[in-house]
């Protein structure tokens, strides 16, 4: 660590890579600390964590005046510390203004210097919560110094759980890739080509399309796709269950994959299908009479009537749902990870027009369940979020920074931003079933709490923190600008950016022809369809999805992306949050003390304002003021319920449910899709 700085102790319970890092700041030297941050090692969680502990914030370097906004308004006022991370790979520290740099103290933070006994090119690669993993290995296993060859393995091993050496059959193998794949966790390239180098070795998988399954998540589950019809054939004969299936229902197209046999079956492969299926991952097959496999474990990958499997996938969602309901220590990653799933529960139980009572009652408990753990991971884990970098994006006003890197690496790209106004990650799930087979890459983002327009689409539209747009927090009317001057920073003319909203409804042609423009290089837009709905819904979340449903078959969606991909564009899909449906508490009387009295929100100009405001809901959370204005101080609904006529229901945002939070983020390529 390349610094003269002495000072406090780190604290024991981390990883020892974070204690050397902490141990160099001290605030009786600086309330001020410029770190060069090649390696974004302050990205990882529980870093900042230990540093808000000690009083510290932590803001990411992209430009000065956002810099110097923020020891203005965030820092200077209060008296606080901060942590100034700057990737010196990207930024020139010696920008940063001369009257900052200074009032600072320095730091050099570098994976050489935390783990000097591995190769900087595989450190390189890895992810910041890694590290930890690593970190313990370390320390456990002591190996010395290793070449990159050698660091690959270690890393495989420890971190990953992949231990190539014993990795001898096809169950070993699915085993591994089903680990990786299923949690989302992607290899760094310079592991993917030491792994499939590895197995290359071994003649029991040289007819295994080895690159492609290892590298692609996609292309994993699209190769047990193909296999899954072969192994329910090959049951139904060992099982002398009689009727003939068609050759097409069990074969395999591809030559050499027609001598890949693949373990369904196995306990460390089985363990993971079900979920597969229940999930989506997988798509369950139609055979002859299915209930001839009643009673067998592969009947979960089998269609059967539409009751009995509309049943089988409620059962099997909410059982998953149960089981893997993070707790407060878990990661942001975790929880989104899990709001895929739970949206698709939500997904069916609201379209699902027959839901027996007992369905109900367990829908029920278990959304009280997530209310509860949600908000408490919340309160305790979202001041951290927004000090993520942008790539990949963690919260909405990460993405505009994520599609200026695709204009900055290439001079000819064109990326273009929908923007579905109050689309919940439920609702997605709705309308992804009428779109036309795009390929899409689906991940989430959170809104900004709280979840109304005005401060969650504002952000999106101009990256930045609600603090930082304090004077139009009320209103949307600067989008427009604020999208336009957000490109010109990044290089664009005026004329190469547009923005429009109010869209949905209107005459998909006229706007295809108007996106014809080869001016074009960014644009924004805003379809207002979903938040229309929204406002006087009568028939709750069922006439929601039901709404959402008939928009996505109206082909309006459809249309737009098609003519963005044939118009050279690269597309990002989000929402700016979502909705949930609730019941009123009962109105809040409090004359003109609110500035604003949203359903599920009320926000106050000071904290005693705000604490002077008694409501007898047990939901109501005075939201802490992450990321908000001095001047903006929320309470928010955690639960169902809403500030209207108590006994009312509505279907209303701006509280802090899963639903509203965690909205979709999706991206389709236009090479993918060529």
């Amino acid at each position: 660590m390349n610094s003269d700085l002495t000072g406090s102790v780190a604290n024991t319970e981390l990883p020892g890579w974070q204690q050397k890092i902490l141990v160099h700041i001290d605030q009786r030297i600086a309330k001020v600390f410029i770190a060069d941050d090649p390696d974004g090692l302050l990205v990882e969680e529980s870093l900042q964590q230990a540093l808000l502990a000690k009083g510290l914030e932590l803001h990411f370097y992209e430009d000065s005046i956002a810099l110097r906004y923020f020891l203005e308004h965030k820092i200077r006022p209060q008296q606080a510390a901060c942590v100034i991370s700057n990737d010196s790979d990207q930024f020139n520290p010696e920008a940063i203004a001369y009257d900052i740099l200074q009032q600072s103290a320095r730091l050099s933070l570098s994976l050489g210097d935390c783990f000097p006994q591995l190769s900087y090119a595989v450190l390189k690669a890895l992810q910041a919560e890694e590290l930890n993993s690593l970190d313990n290995a370390l320390c456990e296993y002591t190996p010395g110094d290793l070449n990159e060859s050698a660091s690959s393995d270690f890393v495989l091993r420890h971190v990953f759980k992949i231990a190539p050496e014993i990795v001898q059959t096809s169950s070993d193998l699915l085993r591994a890739l089903l680990r990786l794949h299923y949690r989302d966790i992607e290899l760094p390239d310079v592991l993917k080509a030491r792994l499939v180098a590895l197995l290359k070795r071994r003649k029991q998988f040289q007819h295994w399309p080895l690159e492609e399954i290892v590298a692609q998540k996609k292309s994993f589950f699209a190769f047990l796709q193909k296999h899954w019809s072969g192994y329910v054939h090959e049951v139904i004969e060992s099982q002398g269950l009689g009727v003939k299936e068609p050759a097409s229902v069990y074969q395999v197209n591809t030559e050499l994959e027609d001598k890949v046999v693949l373990p369904f079956g196995h306990d460390d492969v089985r363990v993971y299908i079900d979920n597969l299926f229940l999930e989506g991952y997988l798509t369950p097959i139609e055979i002859l009479e299915p209930d001839r496999l009643i009673g067998h474990w592969c009947l979960v990958g089998v269609l059967q009537d539409p009751d009995k499997e509309q049943q089988k996938r409620f059962d099997g969602l909410v059982k998953l749902c149960d089981e893997t309901l993070p707790c407060i220590d878990d990661r942001h990653q975790h929880w989104q990870q899990f709001a895929y799933r739970w949206a698709e529960l939500s997904a069916r139980y609201h379209l699902n027009s027959q839901n027996k009572k007992a369905d109900a009652e367990v829908y029920q408990a278990l959304q009280q369940r997530i209310d509860d753990s949600f908000s408490q991971w919340l309160l305790a884990k979202y001041a951290g979020l927004h000090n993520h970098p942008p790539v990949p994006p963690v919260m909405l006003h990460h993405v505009p920074r994520v599609m200026a890197r695709e204009i900055e690496n290439d001079q000819a790209a064109k990326v273009a931003l929908i923007l579905i106004d109050g689309l919940a990650l439920d609702q997605w799930i709705t309308a992804r079933e009428k779109l036309s087979e795009q390929q899409f890459t689906e991940a989430s983002v959170f809104a900004w709490v709280p979840t109304v327009t005005s401060v969650s689409r504002q952000a999106l539209f101009s990256a930045k923190a609600p603090y930082q747009f304090a004077k139009t927090i009320a209103t949307t009317s600067s989008e427009p600008k604020a999208w336009q001057q957000f490109w010109m920073d990044h290089g664009l003319d005026k004329s190469q950016v547009h923005y429009e909203k109010g869209l949905g409804t209107d005459d998909i042609d006229a706007l295809i022809d108007r996106l014809s423009d080869r001016r074009f290089r960014a644009v924004g837009l805003v379809i207002n369809t979903v938040d229309d709905m929204m406002h006087g819904m009568l028939l709750g979340a069922p006439g929601m999805h039901n709404q959402v449903n008939l928009w996505a078959e109206s082909g309006y969606l459809d249309k737009l992306l098609d003519a963005l991909l044939s118009n050279g564009f690269s597309i990002h899909v989000t929402s700016d949050h979502g909705n949930v449906e609730a019941v009123g508490s009962g109105k809040v009387n409090e004359g003109a003390i609110a500035e604003s009295r949203g359903e599920r929100t009320r926000v106050y100009e000071t904290e005693t304002l705000r604490g002077s405001i008694s409501i007898e809901s047990v939901e109501v959370v005075d939201w802490p003021q992450t990321g908000l204005p001095n001047d903006y101080w929320p309470k928010v609904m955690k639960g169902r319920e809403a500030f209207v006529s108590k006994g009312e229901k509505i279907v209303g945002h701006g509280g802090i449910a899963i639903e509203e939070v965690i909205v979709p983020y999706i991206t389709i390529n236009r090479e993918v899709n060529e």
